[in-house]
């Protein structure tokens, strides 16, 4: 695991583990969103009862918060980033996965913006070098 946080994230992620209990294990910040990465098993303690710690965590940091499970297993940790997902085929740090072509664009993302933060994630927790859609 090659994570590497600048000072911005560390704060982000000491304010959200303090505020929610859970452990967290990356971060990645955007315009409008920010991504977190908790620990395996720690999903439903960052959430929160109906939500209410991930709203609160939103109004702190002004932003829209999306938080996904980590799992050692690469396949299950792209289930909790994609649900749904049909196939994945790991190959020589390239992994492929099969979507429902009504899914497709919601993972993709407006301009490609999922499928380059579900990259950032693989890239920094299991050195995968590119994520494809089929």
């Amino acid at each position: 695991m090659k994570v590497m946080l600048d000072q911005n994230a560390i704060q982000l992620m000491n304010m959200f583990q303090s505020m929610t209990g859970s452990s967290v294990v990356d971060c990645v910040v955007d315009e409008e969103d920010i991504y977190f990465v908790v620990g395996e098993g720690k999903y439903g303690l960052a959430v929160g009862k109906g939500g209410v710690k991930i709203r609160n965590a939103e109004k702190v940091f002004k932003k829209a918060i999306n938080v996904i499970e980590y799992s050692p297993v690469i396949e299950n940790f792209i289930r909790n980033i994609i649900p749904g997902v049909q196939e994945i085929d790991v190959k020589d740090k390239k992994v492929f996965i099969k979507v429902k072509p009504s899914d497709r664009a919601r993972v993709i993302g407006k301009s490609g913006k999922n499928i380059k933060i579900m990259n950032k994630f693989l890239q920094r927790l299991f050195d995968v070098e590119e994520l494809k859609v089929k």
